[in-house]
């Protein structure tokens, strides 16, 4: 990962957990937005005002310049100036090096600087604030917050999800990952609305949450190996039941050596979990793609001598086909006496089939769970990992990713 992708990755993070500790800090009549309306954090409180909080998170600079919050300074002016009436107060919170966590006023020559800038990119912003805006009133509603590291802040929200009466919970491995997961999601809603969450609702989903997230974000943590690890431990009591029906749901999105390793990754789980007599179930690979993808997956896992069911008569798919049962033999039960082994789909062709009939394990190695997807009173788990090294890690097929 290069620096800059890095940092971007930080920023948010950091945002995420800012939002967390708000949440977490808020009252039980509060709303928080997230991605707001007006900032990155919106809080909205039961008096009808809101307190708009942006972040900044600066880790590689040393010393603070006013030149490093002339954005968001002239965004929470141009909200200010189209409505002082608002009700609105503004927090910006800013981490960089060697600077201890302290509140303070932003004065007038520091506001009239970011207003006199000749910075190109800040014209446009500039331009939507009025000449004779009320800078006093403005600044008294203001307040700069010299925030804590992304590590320090961190263990702030440990210690506060660790206050939450949750039977057997445990914060660094589910209630912390499973937080930023689930304030990353909110933060891509369509509309305001959708992002909107108290803390009464963010408690209870974390009181329903059992086992530990795994996407980008959780992976970007400091604890990526124990994450994984943890999920390993958790999907192992599945994995280790022979007669259970497994669907897996794999983006070329997610999966950036999905064209690559796909092959590769079914002949090593076939390996593993399909070679048992006792392994009856023939397991289920759907796949975000067309036709002729599937079909050319389809060869190449003729190549490696892995008999495949599509479900296609003809140019016509029929379900029934797709979902029936492989003829096997009377002699030895191993996997290459069956008729095929396993059964593919694509997404993309045939949306439907996956709910026709219901699996026991619905494994999710994507970015967006597609919606449409019938998931009731099956054991689904979503594993945002970005490589098949990775996937067959969680699923014990080995014992390193690296």
């Amino acid at each position: 990962m290069s620096r800059t992708a890095e940092s971007t990755i930080k920023g948010f993070l950091y945002q995420f957990q800012k939002t967390i500790k708000a949440i977490l800090e808020s009252s039980y009549d509060d709303t928080i937005t997230v991605e707001g309306i007006v900032e990155d954090v919106d809080v909205s409180h039961l008096d009808g005002s809101t307190t708009a909080i942006q972040c900044k998170y600066h880790e590689s600079v040393e010393v603070f310049t006013t030149s490093l919050i002339y954005k968001p300074l002239l965004q929470m002016a141009a909200n200010y100036s189209s409505n002082p009436a608002a009700g609105i107060t503004y927090r910006l919170f800013v981490h960089v090096q060697n600077q201890e966590h302290i509140f303070r006023s932003i004065t007038e020559a520091e506001l009239n600087s970011a207003l006199w800038s000749t910075n190109v990119k800040l014209q446009a912003t500039i331009s939507q604030i009025a000449d004779d805006f009320d800078k006093a009133d403005f600044l008294t509603k203001l307040t700069l917050e010299f925030g804590e590291s992304i590590d320090d802040l961190s263990l702030s929200i440990k210690s506060l999800l660790e206050g939450i009466e949750i039977q057997n919970s445990d914060v660094e491995n589910i209630l912390y990952p499973n937080s930023i997961n689930h304030i990353a999601r909110l933060s891509c809603g369509d509309t305001p609305e959708s992002r909107e969450i108290n803390r009464q609702e963010f408690e209870s989903f974390l009181s329903t949450s059992n086992s530990t997230a795994i996407s980008k974000w959780t992976l970007a943590l400091k604890t990526k190996r124990q994450l994984l690890t943890t999920k390993r431990k958790q999907l192992a009591q599945y994995l280790s039941q022979n007669s259970r029906e497994r669907c897996f749901y794999l983006s070329k999105e997610q999966l950036v050596d999905f064209n690559d390793g796909i092959v590769v990754f079914i002949s090593n789980f076939l390996a593993k979990y399909h070679t048992k007599a006792l392994h009856i179930k023939t397991p289920v690979f759907v796949f975000d793609c067309d036709l002729l993808e599937l079909n050319e997956i389809q060869y190449r896992l003729f190549t490696k001598g892995i008999k495949v069911c599509a479900g296609y008569i003809g140019s016509k798919f029929e379900v029934q086909e797709f979902f029936r049962e492989p003829i096997r033999t009377n002699t030895r039960s191993l996997v290459n006496e069956r008729e095929f082994q396993i059964r593919i789909l694509s997404y993309g062709e045939q949306p439907e089939a996956i709910n026709y009939r219901k699996c026991d394990d619905l494994f999710f190695v994507c970015k967006n769970k597609p919606e449409q997807i019938d998931c009731v009173d099956i054991e689904v788990s979503e594993i945002g990992v970005p490589n098949f090294s990775e996937l067959e890690y969680v699923l014990s097929i080995r014992n390193e990713y690296e």
